[in-house]
């Protein structure tokens, strides 16, 4: 957390607030959080665009210089004009011609990346869950012969970049499937349900904004709304929204995984 609609939301809102403006100064507070490069090549740019990969954000400039971000657990971009802000977990400050941007982080696990060449940090990434080449056809040749269970391998960044912990629950529960199968048992009209509901439900949670359970928020500090709709994450003993059995939960990898135990309604 920060998935991809999450991170997808903010990049839609901070692009209608920084692109075609300029960096004035910049304000380091806490170095660890610059994972590559410095700060201070950022001065003097202007932000052209702003590109999401996955849970990743690429700020193109009007140089080579970009500026990559990654929120980790609990990274957020907050802007300053619009929010009073609690200092102490402010990590650096980007001014603008018309505000400043804040890097705010409790945890600090991840941060910002700068490359005087523009070239992108991550070289293991998989393809993003909403890009039009994702196809259930891409999606069958990842899956085939894997003995991964199905929820581990939607959680591989280096296959498909952008579904984290909260949305591959919705996105299996949705879909039918049980999240202990294995991912090469699928047969083809399991996968071609399983790829639409990776579509519908990543874009319906952007459409709320994201999911707040704890730490997100917009740069605005308002929170999204999808946890209003979740069907099955954190809602373990409740019923089923479906077919009214238990909703379970279990461990895999070290990550919460919840799901109906009724295994007629996820298969």
């Amino acid at each position: 957390m920060p998935e991809l609609p999450e991170v997808e939301s903010v990049r839609r809102e901070l692009s209608g607030l920084i692109v075609g403006k300029k960096i004035i100064s910049v304000e380091l507070f806490d170095p660890v959080i610059i994972r590559q490069g410095r700060l201070e090549d950022l001065i003097g740019k202007a932000v052209t665009s702003i590109h999401r990969t996955g849970k990743y954000l690429q700020f193109d400039t009007d140089s080579t210089v970009k500026m990559y971000s990654h929120f980790g657990m609990s990274g957020l971009m907050l802007w300053e004009d619009h929010i009073t802000i609690d200092p102490r977990h402010i990590r650096c400050s980007i001014t603008f011609e018309n505000g400043k941007l804040l890097y705010n982080d409790i945890r600090k696990l991840k941060g910002l990346w700068i490359d005087n060449e523009g070239l992108f940090p991550w070289k293991k990434l998989g393809i993003d869950a909403l890009s039009p080449d994702f196809t259930s056809i891409l999606l069958s040749k990842m899956l085939k012969k894997r003995t991964r269970t199905i929820k581990l391998v939607l959680l591989d960044q280096t296959l498909v970049a952008g579904i984290g912990n909260i949305y591959a629950s919705e996105i299996l529960f949705a879909a039918k499937i049980n999240p202990l199968r294995e991912a090469g048992s699928l047969c083809d009209s399991e996968i071609e349900l399983l790829h639409e509901n990776i579509v519908s439900v990543l874009n319906a949670a952007i459409k709320a904004s994201g999911t707040t359970l704890k730490d997100y928020k917009l740069s605005d500090g308002k929170e999204g709304s999808f946890q209003n709709f979740l069907k099955v994450y954190g809602k373990k003993e409740q019923d089923c929204p479906r077919c009214g059995c238990q909703i379970k939960k279990i461990t895999q990898a070290q990550r919460s995984t919840y799901f109906c135990s009724n295994n007629s309604c996820q298969l």
